[in-house]
């Protein structure tokens, strides 16, 4: 389903993103900055379609506590979660990922601006995995953080979702591999997808294995 036919269904664009922003973050709490800034929407469009979801009763607000740049305490800030009482969570949820281009190709789009790549692994959110804690691994020979950032930024622009990453030169990547630490265990032992693989990884991981 186009995102414009989307945007008729719910309204609007705006509120397209802020449905699969909250929706694949299911755990998270967001100030309005923080969602406004990730959802890249002005502030009075993100402001004026988060009433009505609130309204809705699909987000709620509550009070966290955050520590602010310049202050030595914590402050209490308004946030916004998804709201996990709400009767048709589950069929939404399954509803916008079924018409979100969240896959491996979109992914790869993006990442291509980057430069070069060598190792693409995918989990968590591209794979239904909402609480996994890494979305996308990904390793370059030239890496650059900026430019992959940049990339991962669009995407989540584009789709209305936050992205968790890692990003590693090729020869990074491929030692933690073979110490198999802590975070590509947290990948690799769990539901994943390798898309591209110049590194032999898949191979690596085979003979750890076995």
């Amino acid at each position: 389903m186009a995102t414009d036919s989307l945007a008729i269904l719910f309204g609007s664009i705006a509120r397209v993103k802020l449905l699969r922003f909250f929706l694949f973050n299911p755990s998270k709490e967001f100030t309005f900055d923080e969602i406004s800034r990730r959802a890249r929407l002005v502030r009075r469009t993100a402001r004026t379609e988060m009433n009505a979801l609130e309204r809705a009763d699909i987000i709620k607000k509550k009070q966290i506590y955050q520590q602010l740049e310049g202050r030595t305490s914590r402050t209490r800030v308004h946030a916004y979660t998804i709201n996990k009482e709400f009767g048709e969570l589950q069929a939404l949820q399954t509803f916008l990922f079924e018409t979100a281009p969240i896959n491996g190709k979109t992914l790869l789009t993006h990442l291509r601006k980057a430069g070069p790549i060598d190792f693409v692994c995918i989990s968590g959110v591209f794979l239904r995995e909402f609480e996994h804690r890494l979305d996308v691994m990904v390793a370059m020979k030239k890496l650059s953080q900026t430019k992959i950032e940049n990339a991962i930024r669009s995407l989540e622009a584009e789709l209305g979702i936050e992205i968790r990453y890692a990003a590693f030169t090729s020869e990074e990547l491929k030692y933690r591999v073979g110490l198999y630490d802590k975070l590509t265990r947290d990948v690799f032992d769990y539901k994943h997808q390798i898309i591209v693989d110049k590194l032999g990884i898949r191979d690596e991981l085979h003979g750890l294995r076995g």
